[in-house]
């Protein structure tokens, strides 16, 4: 479904601070590790989503360059110099480590103005230190007529993890748990239209629901893996093995239960034309 329309408010709290560029670059992102397990869950995504096709999609027939903003495993970058071998694909990313082309910030592109046809901003706007700063600056790269594909999460995307998290904490004796992290939060859909209208002056929108159902407690667990910098949130007197450990627990009696771990994902495509 693709619809064109505003929301107001500011969709779900906020319930942490974004983490900093140095647990960015020197922890979440210090390589392509941590990403690529994170991803590999959606193997028991249903329906499978071709995320990178709807994208493209929506970037439609652009020139060049296109700036992969956040570029992560590099799935968005690899299609399009497949299918569009004309078209020069420029991966920016913050971390070194992660092997772009440009190393650079959203909110601070070392690209001249009007510079780009296209760029894409996939599930990372809500790590900029100002989402609706950063999509000024993707809008200032952008020649006129040129295009911004961006992705997010909705409030309500796999609840089922911070369910986990506060569960796993009570069995270790955390009468009040934290919050989980929901850095998503800060750039979710319903954020994430309403700054894209106030940047751009429209929004298109295509969301998508699915099931993650995991029979195995490996992949469940490289997830939480993946999460690690989620332990500056834990009490101090938990450490970071002491609540995997617990989480194994509950993914485990979860699976042998009711034969698989289920996750619901909420996410959306939000395009723009400069």
């Amino acid at each position: 479904m693709t619809t064109d329309h505003a929301v107001s408010g500011s969709g779900g709290a906020t319930v942490s601070t974004t983490p900093s560029h140095d647990v960015l670059i020197g922890e979440a992102y210090a390589d392509d590790s941590r990403l690529a397990a994170r991803v590999s869950i959606y193997d028991w995504q249903r329906p499978r989503l071709d995320l990178v096709g709807l994208a493209l999609a929506r970037l439609g027939d652009v020139g060049g360059p296109v700036l992969d903003v956040g570029w992560g495993t590099g799935a968005y970058t690899s299609r399009l110099r497949a299918t569009r071998p004309d078209l020069r694909v420029v991966p920016v990313d913050l971390s070194v480590g992660m092997r772009p082309d440009v190393v650079g910030e959203v909110d601070r592109l070392p690209f001249s103005d009007g510079s780009a046809g296209g760029a894409l901003a996939m599930h990372m706007l809500y790590y900029a230190t100002d989402p609706r700063a950063a999509l000024a600056e993707l809008r200032r790269v952008l020649r006129p007529g040129g295009r911004l594909v961006a992705s997010t999460n909705a409030h309500d995307d796999k609840a089922e993890m911070g369910g986990l998290w506060q569960a796993s904490l009570r069995d270790l004796g955390i009468v009040d748990p934290p919050a989980y992290s929901f850095d998503d939060r800060r750039f979710s859909l319903d954020v994430g239209i309403e700054l894209v209208r106030q940047v751009f002056g429209t929004c298109e929108v295509q969301e998508r629901r699915y099931r993650l159902v995991v029979p195995e407690v490996a992949p469940v667990l490289a997830y939480v893996d993946s999460t690690r910098d989620l332990a500056r949130h834990l009490p101090p007197s938990v450490s970071w093995e002491d609540y995997r450990g617990a989480a194994e627990c509950r993914i485990r009696a979860e699976i042998e239960r009711t034969g698989a771990f289920h996750v619901t994902g909420h996410m959306g495509i939000l395009a723009a034309t400069a």
